[in-house]
């Protein structure tokens, strides 16, 4: 795949301000809470905090999750290279971080597709191995790629990056800062043109576009601003098309998946929709996928990321039928906004065993497995549902009409 790439060349007066700027120091939190970051070599690799955008200021779970999880002494640096503003971006996002961390906790590294060349400078390496996590912004996937991993190619700042990660810097990022962690990368399209082209891996291709990622975590796909926009349909197509991807979650808004030692946990406002596409069945029909297996986890739920297991967070209670709010939906209803969790909502309060819809030519078939489980909280979260909201599992067939 061919992966476009502008070539500005840098300055002199640029390069050194760039390198002032990656380089320059930044002292530490004045005030801090006492330090619970693991040491150096504590862990074989950082954690992942995967956020699905719209991320508000007052969501102190999931910067948390970001700040605890830092190895070392260095700043937390924020990379805005997705971001068609990046410097905007990038100071936002270090208030944010400095709010919750301190006044110098994170350090903003100005790094974007305006200045490619920035990504082979010693400079930028160097800058990059003092940081003890990373925050990557919203904005574009590819950008981050295109800067990174060049054609392909692994630039010093790509092999920085990886090394601190490995020896334990906590990666995060926010909604394209999301999406770009896993190996393979969801890239574009919608949940309708998943079902009508399928996947496109050609950049000219129609459906849902999938590229090579960042590589975090291969065998794993990303989405995000899921439940709010709908995107069911492009990640249950992604995993069950021939991307790589053995699974995957759909990440929503301000709310975090947290992956570490072979667990994932979620933190923040919503929910997250694991797709588990390990146990597929082979079939005759190029377009028809058995054996799908879809799962909401709320706040506070653990997954088993080898077995899949779903614990549920402590306070929760089952959904009775008094929650059901005999919401459904028929064919690319399916798909419009907040859609999806409404139906999760209502399947685990009433006695259904099973719905159908058709839409695009396929009918698509959501049943309950043994052991399927429907708990919340008390407490009112989004759209009206329940925070916490645990439903699943279940198994997803799609069948050509």
């Amino acid at each position: 795949m061919a992966i476009r790439r502008r070539t500005h060349w840098l300055t002199l007066p640029t390069l050194a301000l760039l390198i002032t700027v990656l380089v320059g120091a930044c002292s530490g939190p004045d005030g801090a809470s006492e330090d619970t970051r693991p040491a150096e070599g504590d862990r074989s690799s950082g954690a992942l905090v995967i956020i699905g955008g719209g991320l508000s200021a007052d969501n102190e779970e999931v910067y948390r999750a970001i700040l605890d999880r830092r190895a070392g002494d260095g700043p937390l640096c924020v990379i805005p290279t997705a971001g068609a503003s990046p410097e905007s971006s990038m100071e936002s996002a270090v208030g944010r971080i400095d709010r919750w961390g301190g006044e110098g906790t994170a350090r903003g590294l100005l790094l974007h597709l305006e200045e490619p060349e920035a990504a082979d400078l010693p400079a930028t390496a160097e800058a990059i191995r003092e940081c003890s996590g990373y925050f990557f912004t919203g904005g574009v996937q590819s950008r981050i790629l295109d800067y990174f991993l060049p054609e392909g190619r692994e630039t010093p700042a790509y092999t920085a990056l990886l090394e601190r990660f490995h020896a334990g810097a906590v990666v995060s990022g926010s909604s394209a800062g999301a999406a770009m962690m896993s190996d393979p990368m969801i890239a574009g399209g919608s949940s309708e043109g998943a079902f009508e082209d399928g996947l496109a891996l050609d950049a000219d291709e129609d459906g849902v576009r999938i590229r090579p990622g960042m590589g975090f975590i291969s065998g794993a796909t990303f989405d995000q601003h899921f439940l709010a926009r709908g995107r069911i349909g492009r990640l249950l197509i992604a995993v069950a098309g021939p991307s790589g991807a053995e699974w995957g979650a759909g990440i929503d808004e301000d709310t975090a998946l947290i992956l570490e030692q072979g667990r994932a946990r979620v933190a923040g406002a919503s929910g997250v929709v694991m797709v588990d596409g390990r146990g597929v069945s082979p079939v005759e029909h190029p377009a028809e996928v058995r054996g799908l297996t879809v799962e909401l986890v709320g706040p506070g739920d653990e997954v088993d990321l080898v077995t899949f297991s779903v614990s549920p967070a402590p306070d929760r209670t089952p959904l009775g039928a008094a929650r059901d709010a005999g919401f459904d939906v028929v064919g690319e209803e399916l798909f419009e906004r907040w859609a999806f969790l409404h139906l999760l909502q209502a399947l685990g309060a009433d006695e259904r065993e099973s719905w159908s819809t058709e839409l695009h030519g396929f009918r698509i078939e959501l049943r309950k497995l043994p052991g399927f489980r429907a708990v919340a909280s008390d407490v009112e979260g989004v759209e009206g549902t329940p925070l916490g909201l645990s439903v699943g599992p279940f198994e997803v067939n799609l069948a050509p009409l």
